[in-house]
């Protein structure tokens, strides 16, 4: 899982502190990240991964929400900064693709300079980090 933002931008480092906790976890068989945005360079890490999840930061949902991600057919123009499905359809030109990729939303709404989560931001990830780690552990 990799988790998306900045820290210097309140609420928008929620999604690299849930990557900070999930990795606090030990989770067997999760390798949990961060970044400050999405880069092409990041598709050769998702090579031959059965799954792929990014957690961001996003106004415009309500609650924490989870979408799977469909390869388009081909590679938007590239840039600096790409979206999870450019990323997927990178992946597939470099590789073996993830089979899997889904998009955990983190409700904000204090994207201003500052590096402290508002309270409903700290829910969010709170409430994001249990999902993780419930979706993530393996039965025996």
């Amino acid at each position: 899982m990799i988790g998306v933002g900045s820290p210097l931008r309140g609420d928008d480092a929620a999604g690299r502190i849930v990557a900070e906790q999930v990795a606090d976890l030990g989770l067997p068989g999760v390798e949990a990240r961060s970044a400050h945005q999405l880069t092409p360079e990041l598709a050769a890490d998702w090579l031959g991964r059965r799954m792929v999840i990014v957690v961001d930061a996003d106004v415009e949902v309500a609650d924490v929400t989870v979408r799977g991600i469909e390869r388009p057919a081909a590679p938007a123009a590239l840039t600096h900064h790409v979206d999870p499905a450019a990323l997927l359809a990178i992946a597939a030109l470099l590789g073996e693709p993830p089979v899997h990729v889904e998009v955990i939303s983190l409700p904000v709404h204090d994207l201003g300079l500052g590096t402290q989560l508002s309270a409903p931001a700290a829910a969010a990830v709170e409430r994001a980090v249990a999902l993780l780690r419930e979706r993530c552990i393996q039965p025996a």
